[in-house]
């Protein structure tokens, strides 16, 4: 009586995959602009629109607060808020990759039953990144308090930790369920975990490859706003420029306040969809690689 082993999971290629991914949106730049001009418009209009209740709601202050309110909400969340505008662009861009379905029409905006599986499960895994948070947030707060350790020496760290494992180690093979979608075809999340097994630290690398024009321009518009802010101000030199950009204010500070500003929110929206479709392609040349390499397996039964 013989054994049959179970066949060794596939290598998913990092490299190959991660220069797929930028030369397939440096080749259909002009396709991405199309699928996005418009939701991109919609988003802005919808910021400005805000920003003006802010400035000029009639009522009271308490009112008034209420609205900045709810706009600094929308500018530090617009991966909630943006759901179903950055899902429409996934959808259109996921069936050109996979399909080469090519939009041709002037203005693309496509709300259908597709897009909106897609922003379920894209909330969804935004829950579970604010879940990983959440529960981070009690265990640093129980540790911090039976310790007698200040609550920030934790928090950062530990928040950072868990959002990077949950990111670059769950989701890649998770949200191979979301080509499936964009599709309209069936795959579970159970299965999208099994057929990715072995492969998580491969995923995880190709994801922060992917994701690190996004990142650098997060990391760096902080810094280049305070620069300028520095030079226009101050009419000294370079080194002391330099000086200034740690002394004026907190660059952490600063930057919590350009993150929560309208300005900030606006640029948000236009750099995003341009930055995180990388992502989004290397999403599509993964869930090839799999579902091809599963339809190509023998079967062991019988």
């Amino acid at each position: 009586m013989t054994t049959i082993s179970a066949p060794a999971p596939p290598r998913f290629p990092v490299w190959r995959t991660v220069r797929a991914s930028y030369a397939i949106v440096g080749r259909d730049l002009s396709q991405l602009i199309r699928i996005c001009w418009v939701w991109v418009l919609i988003m802005i209009a919808m910021y400005i629109g805000l920003d003006w209740l802010a400035e000029n709601w009639p009522g009271e202050s308490g009112t008034q607060a209420t609205i900045r309110s709810l706009l600094r909400i929308v500018a530090a969340l617009p991966s909630l808020v943006e759901l179903p505008f950055l899902a429409s662009i996934a959808v259109a861009w996921h069936r050109l990759v996979l399909r080469e379905e090519r939009v041709t029409q002037t203005a693309y905006v496509r709300l259908d039953g597709a897009v909106w599986r897609y922003v379920l499960y894209a909330f969804g895994f935004v829950l579970l990144e604010f879940a990983t948070l959440f529960i981070c947030f009690l265990l640093v707060l129980n540790l911090a308090i039976e310790t007698d350790l200040t609550y920030e020496v934790l928090a950062r760290p530990a928040a950072n930790v868990a959002m990077m494992a949950v990111g670059l180690l769950v989701l890649p093979r998770l949200s191979l369920v979301m080509p499936a979608l964009a599709l309209g075809e069936r795959l579970s999340l159970r299965r999208a975990w099994r057929i990715t097994r072995g492969n998580t630290l491969h995923l995880g690398m190709a994801t922060a490859l992917c994701m690190v024009p996004a990142v650098t321009l997060a990391m760096l518009v902080p810094l280049l706003t305070k620069l300028v802010q520095a030079i226009w101000w101050l009419p000294i030199s370079w080194p002391q420029v330099a000086a200034l950009m740690w002394t004026v204010m907190p660059v952490q500070d600063f930057a919590i306040q350009l993150w929560q500003s309208y300005a900030y929110a606006v640029f948000v929206t236009l750099a995003y969809p341009l930055l995180t479709i990388f992502a989004v392609t290397l999403l599509s040349l993964t869930y090839r690689f799999f579902t091809l390499q599963g339809e190509a397996r023998p079967s062991t039964s019988g």
